[in-house]
């Protein structure tokens, strides 16, 4: 009944996936649940419907080809799944082609690389019941080396794909290779650190827990701790059968695998007696869970606590017999002859050849038997001859030499994987030594590190503290610059305004003018002083209003011209972003400066975005003045060069400029890089200065 839901809700699910309209992303989104839920059912149906899960994973291709042609992880996914399904029915051509499928796909997905190392892994599964030892190996060693395993992705596609490669590790170590006892201890203890971890689904927690539990009986011969390691093996075998007594989690696959592994352990010549009787309650509550779960009675008589070889020799070929009938009913041809191959030789060991017979004889009825695994055909060509299955002399000689030539197969792939294991050996101690090597080039270069490390430590230091005095001499060049610079200008531009004041004849209303002008030049020292040396006047960046720049400006100007010139500022709503003290400084120094060289006419000042560049606001002061001729142009910002005046009441022609270049190179720093000052002149045509600051609805530029 619960396996009936699961199936109900997948169609469910297939149903609302078909019957929902959308746009195209909401349509990708149900064909992909739709493939998803499908692929899904199939993978939980992979050991004991593997038929089913084949039919289940090619309707999920179905709806990728025709809907979802980009989806590559399904595509991927349902044909590793229709892989393990003919792997677990022994169809191996079949398996491998859909595996060497999955590793071919070139196209790039998420989960492209997981699903490769799973194909992998199936590939080396299938190559160790060939036998082909060493290729499977190498296979595992790649996987190991890629260091795929290491990534820290916890889904559970990842934890499928490193829950395969413990178990595919781990099966080749105990039933193809003898590692040694150290080396197997240490994989089946990693292997149970990280059970809880890889976890995927009960199938896959099932098979972790039986490869651990087989890993550990293949320790028990000649173990001084078989005590220890009995006591695992049948824990691990109880946990199994805990989680098949759910109904909803009952396969007869791994119940099959459960009770073969127990009648293995309780056949074992080579584990002592008081390591079975030391874990013997343990065995009496397997018995006891696997008669009320599912109806099987090991111990049939009243000496069911009798722990001698006897008993336990009865339960193992009570557990092998039924093991057998179990996987007759799965169905796989690999299971199947290993099962029968198993239960004959133990009825051979123990001198019942007739029943051995009958065993031996099911792989001469069933012939999908023979040609799935060179190991078992040896062993059952073995059994055939032991049970005097053979009609007559030729089948007799027949048997023999096949059995031969699969030993000799066996036996060269044994000799192949011990070459490999030789070659990997060396290379180890190869990649020991350099390692050892590269550690004492390490150490010698992280000595050399430290060393070369401190010198620069030392060197910046020194660097520093001659930049310091580099920077400190600069200053004091620069400050006496400044003060050259200054004092010469100054000379220039007060020279005129002490002749004037000189002058008693000089009428009052020009007296007032020529002293206005020289406390502004006075004052712009100041501004110059602050600008220049570097301690001084700090940039104060801000959004300013022009239209409160112009009104300041107009205020703190003289028209002394009168009626005869016209001094105007044009009405502006645009903001720039700068220093609203320096641009008011600017400002006024080119304002009073168009007024004194206009003896009529007009002086305005305007605002707009510049055309070149809408970043940019553009300030414009136009007079009617004198203008100025080319060489006068030319050197209008130079502190090192002298400017004639345009006429004979013309003063302090050239330090205020110089301020006010000086003004656009902070603005320039300390905003948007394209701040300039420019003029426009020519003789008797009058001057426009023009200068650009940043626009402030650009200020994220």
């Amino acid at each position: 009944m619960p396996r009936f839901i699961h199936y109900m809700f997948v169609v469910a699910c297939l149903f609302v996936a078909t019957a929902c309209n959308g746009d195209e992303k909401d349509v990708d989104a149900l064909m992909r649940s739709k493939v998803d839920a499908l692929n899904k059912s199939a993978f939980m149906q992979r050991y004991d419907y593997a038929q089913r899960s084949e039919m289940i994973a090619r309707r999920a291709l179905r709806y990728i080809d025709d809907s979802l042609p980009s989806y590559y992880d399904g595509k991927l996914r349902s044909w590793n799944i229709i892989a393990t399904s003919f792997f677990n029915r022994s169809v191996h051509d079949s398996a491998e082609a859909y595996a060497d499928s999955v590793l071919a796909y070139t196209r790039k997905s998420p989960n492209s690389e997981v699903e490769k190392m799973l194909a992998n892994l199936l590939k080396s599964r299938l190559l160790q019941r060939k036998c082909d030892i060493a290729g499977s190996y190498q296979i595992l060693y790649d996987i190991e080396q890629s260091g795929l395993l290491k990534h820290n992705d916890k889904g559970w596609l990842y934890n499928l794909a490193q829950s395969e490669f413990y178990i595919t590790t781990t099966t080749l170590n105990y039933h193809y290779r003898n590692k040694s006892q150290y080396q197997q201890a240490e994989l089946l203890t990693a292997m149970e650190n990280r059970r809880h971890e890889l976890r995927c689904d009960y199938h896959q927690d099932m098979s972790f827990n039986y490869a651990i539990a087989y890993g550990y009986h293949s320790l028990c011969t000649d173990s001084i701790d078989q005590t220890l390691y009995v006591g695992k093996v049948l824990d691990y075998c109880f946990e199994n059968l805990r989680l098949l007594d759910d109904s909803t989690r009952y396969s007869a696959y791994h119940l099959a695998n459960t009770y073969q592994l127990l009648g293995f352990m309780l056949w074992n010549g080579r584990i002592n007696m008081e390591a079975l009787q030391n874990n013997n309650d343990r065995l009496m509550q397997i018995s006891d869970l696997v008669f009320d779960a599912f109806g099987f009675d090991v111990v049939q008589d009243d000496t069911s606590t009798v722990a001698d070889r006897t008993r336990y020799d009865q339960m193992a070929y009570a557990f092998l017999r039924e093991a057998t009938a179990l996987f007759f009913q799965h169905g796989d041809a690999y299971q199947k002859l290993g099962s029968i191959v198993a239960t004959g030789r133990f009825c051979l060991a123990h001198g019942d050849t007739a029943t051995a017979r009958s065993y031996f004889t099911e792989a001469l009825i069933d012939s999908s038997m023979l040609n799935v695994a060179p190991k078992f055909e040896a062993m059952l060509y073995e059994g055939f001859l032991t049970s005097q299955c053979a009609p007559s002399l030729d089948v007799v000689a027949d048997w023999t030499r096949h059995e031969l030539q699969l030993l000799s197969y066996i036996s060269q792939n044994e000799k192949a994987d011990f070459v490999l294991q030789q070659q990997l050996s060396k290379a180890r101690r190869g990649s020991l030594a350099y390692m050892i090597f590269s550690i004492v080039l390490l150490v010698l270069a992280i000595a050399l590190f430290v060393t070369l490390l401190l010198l620069r430590r030392r060197t910046r230091a020194l660097g520093r503290e001659t930049a310091q005095l580099q920077a400190a001499k600069r200053q004091d060049v620069e400050r006496i610059a400044n003060v050259e610079t200054c004092l010469s200008v100054l000379r220039h531009d007060i020279t005129p305004f002490i002749s004037y004041l000189q002058n008693e004849k000089l009428p009052d209303d020009l007296k007032r003018e020529v002293t206005g002008q020289l406390i502004r030049t006075f004052e712009n020292i100041k501004s110059w002083t602050n600008l220049s040396i570097p301690s001084g006047l700090q940039f104060n960046r801000g959004v300013v209003a022009l239209g409160d720049v112009f009104d300041n400006v107009r205020q703190s100007v003289g028209n002394f011209r009168g009626a005869d010139l016209a001094v105007s500022f044009c009405p502006t709503d645009l903001s720039i972003v700068g220093d609203k003290q320096l641009v008011e400084i600017m400002l006024r120094n080119i304002v009073n400066n168009a007024i004194q060289h206009t003896e009529k006419g007009s002086v305005s000042v305007y605002a707009q975005p510049f055309e070149s560049d809408s970043r940019f606001v553009e300030v414009a002061i136009k007079d009617t003045g004198s203008g100025m001729d080319s060489e006068t142009l030319e050197n209008l910002f130079r502190a090192d060069k002298k400017i004639k005046p345009s006429t004979d009441r013309a003063y302090g022609t050239g330090f205020g400029l110089i301020l006010c270049r000086y003004i656009i190179k902070k603005h320039d720093d300390n905003t948007l890089r394209g701040c300039r000052i420019w003029a426009e002149s020519s003789p008797a045509a009058g001057t426009t200065f023009h200068f650009l600051l940043q626009r402030a609805e650009h200020l994220s530029t």
